[in-house]
């Protein structure tokens, strides 16, 4: 699996999975893969490496950020969603 610019894939694997593939999974992770470790199926931990894949640079951030318009940033985020979720 590879990583897009802006999008990173996770990889999902058990505890006992985890436990007899470790040495595989931390190169992995060293490289940025990023891994949840399912117990009974539900996850309990999320795997990443240390180092940041990229570092964004962003200088004018405050003023490119789109303005509020008077609403919380509840309904900010649910208006952009325009119900896909």
């Amino acid at each position: 699996m590879k990583f897009s610019d802006d999008l990173a894939i996770m990889k999902t694997v058990s505890v006992r999975e985890m436990k007899a593939q470790w040495a595989e999974i931390e190169e992995q992770v060293a490289r940025g893969e990023i891994f949840e470790v399912l117990n009974r199926g539900k996850p309990v931990v999320r795997i990443v490496s240390t180092v940041p894949r990229r570092i964004v640079k962003w200088e004018d951030h405050l003023a490119t950020a789109i303005p509020s318009k008077g609403k919380t940033g509840q309904e900010t985020v649910d208006s952009d969603r325009e119900g896909r979720w």
